[in-house]
């Protein structure tokens, strides 16, 4: 990949701030519509516009040589956009840090949870630039979705809790524009008397992470009007603290006087109020306006989806003898690598991935669990054997993928699913990406140079990005779009194989079953982009290692 894009949302400390610094207790959400996007782009040498992102990228190479990557293999430019706005609240510079440190995750194809990544920008923050910082901020922004996080031991398995954003009431959030203290000054002198024992401080702290816990329940059970009072009691608790800047304290007060639950989603510069309905939040963000504040009504980004990739390695490869006699088309060499170990490396660097199963027939298994122990995987995977020991009596990829999905664990949200027998420049961070925001199932597309051959591709006829018609390799094809065998498909699969095979779906070419699943669920096309290589023959081996 010669670029790649990565992206991090605002956040809204919901409960809690600022007790976060205090190991305390809190809520938080990552803002939909405010974010920042980060470009990394291949350079003759690694460039940095900023002391914040030198301090990531200072830590993130510490992991890479950890890992024996070599952070000098691979230099690149960073660019980086944003509609954050500026020191208001909404923490735009963790934002670009966390961007960034997925950026670079998926550059190096190392992949990080997101606990490592909100521990990482926590760290560049605290440890390298001296600038004190809670994690709320990081982990909400690593973890995207609506989250509850206990402080006490922020970077443990068990700290963070996901909660439903459809349990929160209606939110808007209002902004004046005025300058304001960076987070990291509004932070210190309370945090000199924290360290010294003050019992006002530490009190205080200690009734916002309660406070947070009493909204947690709430939202829990629905009872809103114990959630508003706890948004307002934060306000009030932080207030006998920390001193509120007059711009801050007039849109606290404009908020308060229609009735709506009011703090700061951070150290200033912003208020979110928390409203009974629709038609009151319509009231609050009209009198805002009136007073020039910019207003937008919050939605929550959803979580960045947990992926099981199933590698479909079982065919036979028959049009490739005698190079596939004796060696899997996919163990075969592209350059100094095997072709799965490039497709390995694609799939770890997309940062979603959590786990995976290579399905390999009867005849090869034992080649792949050979390939495996030197491949260092940087995700588990199984290598599942189908059993077939010829090509007439292999299972079909229908079969292979049901074989291989049934070692999933039960708690993933999609499945990455490619052959593994196409090479292709397509950044998987992008696909992931979509899927993150629209929740339906991922094709990726390519122009077939026309005319068309009958009976030789799939067909895709697209309504906008959208699948209208899926046919497997149709005798009067009318698109010269075709799919390649690369699909993010959503959590239902494994009852949707069940479907397909119960009304006696085609076993065997994937395209048999996007076709029927096109006609029953939404699905949304990527247009491929670089180059693609379908190996099926010899001499596509020898195009491929002889290079562009």
């Amino acid at each position: 990949m010669p670029s790649l894009t990565a992206r991090a949302q605002a956040r809204i400390g919901l409960l809690g701030n600022p007790s976060d610094i205090y190991g305390g207790y809190g809520l938080g959400l990552a803002v939909r519509e405010l974010g920042v996007t980060v470009t990394l782009t291949d350079a003759p040498t690694t460039t940095l516009p900023n002391d914040l992102l030198r301090a990531g990228w200072d830590l993130m190479q510490e992991e890479l040589r950890a890992r024996g990557i070599d952070p000098s293999t691979r230099p690149f430019a960073l660019d980086s956009t944003t509609n954050i706005p500026f020191q208001a609240g909404l923490s735009g510079s963790s934002a670009l840090l966390v961007a960034a440190l997925r950026a670079w995750s998926r550059w190096f194809a190392l992949p990080h949870d997101p606990l490592r990544v909100a521990e990482l920008a926590w760290r560049a923050e605290n440890e390298r630039l001296g600038i004190r910082a809670g994690p709320l901020d990081r982990l909400v922004q690593a973890h995207d979705g609506l989250v509850a996080m206990d402080f006490a031991t922020p970077f443990a398995r068990d700290a963070v809790q996901r909660l439903d954003p459809a349990s929160l009431p209606p939110l808007l959030v209002a902004w004046h524009g005025q300058p304001t203290q960076s987070s990291g000054d509004v932070h210190a002198p309370i945090w000199a008397r924290f360290q010294a024992g003050d019992v006002h401080v530490r009190t205080t702290m200690e009734r916002l992470a309660a406070n947070a816990r009493e909204g947690r329940d709430a939202l829990r059970i629905g009872d809103l009007t114990t959630f508003r009072a706890c948004v307002d009691r934060n306000f009030d608790l932080r207030a006998g603290v920390f001193a509120i800047a007059a711009a801050d304290r007039e849109l606290v007060e404009l908020g308060r006087s229609l009735g709506a639950a009011t703090k700061f989603p951070g150290s200033g510069g912003a208020v979110m109020f928390a409203c009974r309905d629709d038609e009151h939040r319509a009231a609050v963000e009209a009198a805002c306006r009136a007073r020039g504040h910019t207003t937008l009504r919050p939605t929550v980004q959803p979580p960045r989806p947990r992926l099981f990739t199933v590698f479909l390695a079982a065919g036979f490869a028959t049009r490739l003898y005698p190079l596939t006699l004796h060696t899997a088309k996919p163990l075969l060499h592209v350059g100094d690598q095997p072709m799965l170990t490039r497709i390995l490396r694609q799939v770890e660097a997309c940062g979603a991935a959590s786990a995976g199963a290579i399905v390999a027939n009867g005849r090869f298994h034992a080649d792949f669990v050979r390939w495996h122990r030197q491949a260092e995987a940087r995700m588990p995977l199984e290598i599942v054997n189908d059993g077939a020991q010829t090509n007439e009596t292999r299972l079909g990829a229908i079969r292979d993928l049901a074989l291989g999905i049934a070692h999933a664990p039960d708690d993933v949200d999609g499945f990455l699913v490619l052959a593994c027998d196409n090479l292709f420049e397509f950044d998987l961070g992008t696909l992931v990406d979509r899927f993150q925001d629209s929740g339906i199932g991922q094709l990726v597309v390519r122009e077939v140079p026309p005319p068309v051959p009958p009976g030789k591709y799939s067909e895709v006829v697209l309504a906008g990005d959208r699948v209208a018609s899926f046919r497997e390799k149709p005798a009067d094809p009318r698109s010269n779009l075709s799919a390649i065998a690369l699909y993010l498909l959503p959590r239902t699969l494994p009852a949707l194989l069940g479907d397909y095979f119960a009304g006696g779906g085609n076993a065997d070419a994937p395209g048999h079953f996007l076709a029927w699943l096109s006609s029953r669920a939404p699905l949304q096309a990527n247009r491929l982009t670089g180059r693609f290589l379908d190996i099926g023959s010899a001499d596509d081996l020898a195009a491929a290692n002889a290079g562009p």
